[in-house]
């Protein structure tokens, strides 16, 4: 056959650590569905790409359609997904999150440093996840803020003390492990809207952290979840330099402000989601 001549060749020039999944893949084609075999018919570099990216992360290889997804992305050359894996083949992870919740862009896209990533999202794909997701949190963020209408009804139902807390948000913390800058990709999150509560003398006690999702499936990042398993054992830093002193639902001065490395509790963590436009549809604790 002529795909065995191919990869016939193609193992020729492979070391034995590149032999793993190219043997792999030789036994997969063997045992595969009539599809599978189609897949590999008239292959070209990409479709070996696609299935050794997905063996060498972990991922299903064996799918036509997520291989064919892959194989039509590592062909847009503007995409550089080849240089990404290369260097790091965990990333393909995210890759395959975006695939299955296009949503997950806007969420990723928040707390990566990497200039890659921003690169690809300057395309339309982000552009356009990133645009929709960041109007659903800046509208849920503005309906909330006045204290009335279904978001902040089903908010105090689940929170029955959110009227005596001050609400900021945009808040970004580092993760547990990691100290002050902590600038780096997965060293922090941002929390879309942080409810915190302060004791009659003004000190804060914890805070109430809740994250709106274009829709109920969408992932946490994997900074959000590192934060969300914090909720009622430990306590995060606060990021940036700069000092909050603004509650955001009255606009009046925090009891104390909020410095630079100061440990807040916290103490669960919500997800307010939609139904995958600007439409509310519930919230729920993680």
């Amino acid at each position: 056959m002529k795909i065995f001549k191919i990869l016939f060749f193609f193992l020729l020039s492979f070391n034995l650590h590149s032999q793993c999944w190219f043997n792999n893949m030789l036994v997969d084609v063997a045992n595969g569905s009539n599809d599978f075999k189609l897949f590999f018919k008239d292959a070209t570099t990409s479709h070996y790409d696609a299935y050794k990216y997905l063996y060498n992360g972990n991922l299903e290889k064996t799918k036509v359609d997520l291989l064919t997804s892959l194989v039509n992305d590592l062909n847009n050359t503007k995409y550089e997904l080849k240089k990404i894996f290369d260097s790091d083949i965990s990333e393909i992870e995210i890759w395959k999150k975006i695939k299955d919740d296009p949503f997950y862009a806007g969420e990723f896209i928040k707390e990566s440093t990497d200039t890659r990533w921003l690169k690809w999202k300057d395309r339309e794909f982000f552009k356009v996840v990133t645009k929709k997701g960041n109007y659903f949190e800046i509208a849920m963020l503005n309906k909330v803020k006045t204290k009335t209408g279904p978001e902040y009804e089903k908010l105090l139902k689940e929170i029955p003390d959110i009227g005596e807390r001050k609400l900021i948000s945009q808040m970004q913390f580092c993760l547990p492990g990691f100290k002050i800058p902590c600038k780096k990709k997965g060293e922090y999150f941002i929390a879309d809207q942080v409810w915190i509560k302060y004791d009659n003398r003004g000190r804060i006690q914890d805070m109430v952290v809740v994250d709106a999702k274009l829709s109920e499936g969408t992932a946490l990042t994997s900074g959000q979840t590192a934060a969300k398993n914090q909720s009622g054992k430990g306590s995060l830093a606060y990021k940036p330099i700069d000092s909050k002193i603004k509650d955001e639902t009255s606009n009046l001065d925090l009891p104390d402000e909020i410095n630079q490395g100061i440990l807040i509790e916290i103490k669960s963590f919500y997800k307010l989601f939609g139904d995958g436009n600007s439409n509310f549809v519930g919230l729920k604790k993680l």
